[in-house]
């Protein structure tokens, strides 16, 4: 997921989060998804290509895969929940995805630099603050 997003940069990018089915009593595995940004103004919006997120649909159903979670970069500035991104996750008020967490991480400079999920709470979306795992593997010479 980090590597898609630092990779996008400067537009946002974005993508999904799936769990497989597990078994007895298990959690199943995740699939991380990375898609398209085909927002009109990609450097401070995001949104799949509907092409592209009808296959991620049909492949998880077929996968018994439940979506769990939806991801975006924010480009140059702070992993908050914007008011464009709520207002697409829960127009007139009423969240699309009301089990699904949204995890926004901030690049800067095309490096991840920090990062946050939002989950629908209480008739609005509440943030908590994640820890930003190091995925870099270059050492120094």
């Amino acid at each position: 997921m980090i590597h898609h997003l630092e990779a996008a940069w400067p537009q946002e990018g974005c993508g999904v989060i799936l769990q497989g089915a597990g078994g007895a009593g298990e959690e199943g595995a995740f699939r991380v998804v990375p898609l398209p940004n085909v927002a009109p103004t990609p450097r401070v919006a995001y949104a799949f290509a509907p092409d592209a997120w009808l296959q991620v649909c049909l492949e998880a159903d077929a996968r018994r895969e439940t979506l769990v979670c939806v991801f975006h970069s924010h480009v140059d500035t702070a992993a908050t929940f914007s008011a464009e991104d709520r207002r697409r996750a829960a127009p007139a008020g009423i969240p699309l995805l009301p089990c699904v967490s949204y995890e926004v991480i901030a690049i800067h400079g095309g490096r991840a630099t920090s990062a946050a999920r939002f989950v629908w709470r209480d008739g609005d979306f509440q943030g908590v603050p994640i820890r930003l795992p190091d995925f870099r593997f270059e050492k120094p010479l």
